[in-house]
């Protein structure tokens, strides 16, 4: 097989790739909304009951911070995918292609050992917590799922720089890059 059959292919697959993790991180920023509206909620619910009938949301703090959890952690990987992190390029891109994605690559490849390492070790925890049986001191949920949940939605930042890695290796190693 020549380097431009691979490429087409690599490129192809790299593609669907790309497809899939953004559907997935789309999905997963519905989860994110939900976070945010219950953050709403709650704090309504407990003004109101606070200032209204003397009777404050028990938990509230524990529930909000909870609720930021699920707020924040779905919507990593589709703030990746859209641009919306800091990367600091001004520098760099007055490098050659092939250095600019060969410097992409490794940063890529930084951030793609990063995450499989916040979800491994997120995964951890919340087995431990799990096994302890970890719950709020006045809201009483348990911990883990908010531990499984960091993990999970790590999973689609992972594939993000995965391709990003993937893509910047091929621009480094391909024919047409100066």
């Amino acid at each position: 097989m020549n380097e431009g059959k691979r490429g087409m292919k690599l490129e192809k697959w790299l593609n669907q790739l790309d497809k899939f993790t953004r559907g997935f991180s789309r999905s997963l920023e519905w989860v994110g909304v939900i976070g945010i509206l219950l953050m709403f909620l709650v704090n309504f619910i407990d003004v109101v009951g606070a200032k209204l009938f003397l009777w404050p949301f028990p938990g509230v703090t524990e529930v909000i911070s909870f609720s930021e959890i699920v707020a924040t952690a779905p919507v990593i990987a589709l703030a990746l995918i859209l641009g919306r992190h800091i990367r600091v390029e001004f520098i760099i891109e007055r490098f050659p292609k092939r250095i600019q994605a060969a410097i992409s690559s490794i940063s890529s490849f930084l951030s793609l050992i990063l995450f499989v390492l916040l979800l491994w070790q997120s995964y951890v925890y919340g087995r431990s917590l799990q096994e302890a049986g970890e719950i709020g001191s006045t809201s009483h949920l348990p911990f883990y799922p908010f531990a499984y949940l960091i993990a999970f939605c790590c999973i689609p930042v992972c594939l993000a720089f995965l391709v990003e890695v993937l893509r910047s290796l091929n621009e480094v190693f391909s024919d047409g890059s100066h």
